[in-house]
């Protein structure tokens, strides 16, 4: 008895330690206990022996969830089974200090991660315990996510976003993140950007995704692509000008008139530039004849 207090006893505040010293005249719960958080992936089949004894629950589960939270990787995962599964046996308990200590459970679980950063953890919480009502924690994950993004780790930030209910706004956020990574990394490598703004668009219509997929078609001479997208996008703002923009580069670049004369029509009402297009039209007729 005293070999589990001392060991356990950074986790264990007064009232838990009471508790203990209750369960500890049941040396078969003391044992099973002591196997529990020995060996936590053999953790599910020896909290069945003990799925009748309130108290020897409520406390497993709230030990396995204290302990987790200096845990990462796989110890974290294992530690976090035990607060799933006592946290499913405690559901079993229909009187209402069950129900409001799984609540309390939960939500100082949730909120202790949000603090320490564990949004992987915290995320993989909402989802599991979604029926307690712990959507307006989704809101804080997609901030938190964005977050992340902006710090340019967009796998990690995908990954939070892939651990949440799918709903509009997590769908909405996660095509926007990987915008971002597609822009980010196309400046290296323009087809895994390509690629990643693909999957944005497969996600959410977004019209900002469309337009830094033509951008990247442009960067790397693929005008006709880019010229498509531009095309089907001529009611959005500024639009005309990176069209106009276009046109100017890939007439002057393949000798078309026709793209040069399309781009004098979109630059009427600006004399200077118009002015300049009029010049690189004289300049490539005289280079015909």
């Amino acid at each position: 008895m005293e070999e589990i207090v001392e060991t356990l006893s950074k986790f264990l505040d007064e009232e838990d330690q009471k508790v203990l010293k209750m369960l500890s005249k049941d040396q078969t719960v003391v044992q099973i206990l002591k196997k529990i958080f020995e060996e936590p992936e053999k953790a599910e089949k020896y909290l069945i022996l003990i799925r009748d004894n309130y108290l020897a629950v409520l406390f497993a589960t709230k030990l396995a969830e204290r302990i987790s939270c200096y845990l990462d990787g796989e110890d974290e995962e294992k530690c976090l089974n035990v607060f799933f599964v006592g946290i499913n046996y405690l559901n079993e308990f229909k009187e209402r200090r069950a129900i409001q200590n799984v609540f309390s459970l939960l939500k100082e679980a949730i909120e202790k991660r949000l603090a320490l950063g564990k949004f992987e953890t915290t995320a993989k919480l909402v989802t599991s315990f979604k029926e307690f009502g712990f959507n307006n924690y989704i809101k804080r994950l997609l901030f938190h996510a964005l977050e992340v993004s902006e710090s340019k780790d967009f796998a990690r930030a995908i990954k939070i976003l892939d651990l949440l209910p799918k709903n509009e706004e997590v769908v909405t956020v996660k095509a926007h993140i990987l915008l971002e990574w597609g822009k980010t990394i196309s400046v290296s490598d323009p087809e895994a950007g390509l690629r990643k703004i693909e999957e944005a668009l497969r996600l959410k219509d977004l019209v900002p995704a469309r337009i830094a997929m033509a951008e990247i078609y442009e960067s790397i001479g693929n005008y006709p692509k880019a010229y498509e997208i531009y095309s089907s996008l001529k009611n959005q703002p500024g639009i005309e000008r990176k069209l106009l923009r276009l046109l100017l580069e890939w007439g002057e670049e393949s000798k078309d008139l026709e793209k040069l004369e399309e781009a004098r029509i979109l630059a009427a009402g600006d004399s200077v530039l118009l002015e300049e297009i009029e010049r690189r039209i004289r300049k490539l007729k005289e280079s015909k004849v």
